[in-house]
């Protein structure tokens, strides 16, 4: 079962994989993004918008393990009160 679930992640991971690289793809126009404090180089339309989802899902990521701790420690403290 465990080599049957490995199979199923490796094909979804790959799926993934092909689905983003068949999106950077098909929008290759250049595109400069103006930041604040500076202006970027010239990178494909598909590739910033992969740079951009991939840190969203890290910042998404931080913010919910934060969240997660904090209750934890929360349930520890109200536990070892018992």
């Amino acid at each position: 079962m465990r080599a049957l679930w490995t199979l199923v992640k490796f094909l979804l991971l790959l799926a993934i994989a092909g689905v983003g690289a068949l999106f950077a793809l098909e929008n290759s126009q250049q595109v400069n993004i103006d930041f604040v404090l500076f202006q970027s180089t010239a990178l494909s339309l598909g590739l910033w918008l992969m740079i951009f989802l991939a840190i969203g899902t890290l910042l998404g990521l931080l913010a919910s393990s934060l969240l997660i701790a904090y209750y934890r420690r929360k349930l520890a403290r109200l536990t070892k009160q018992d």
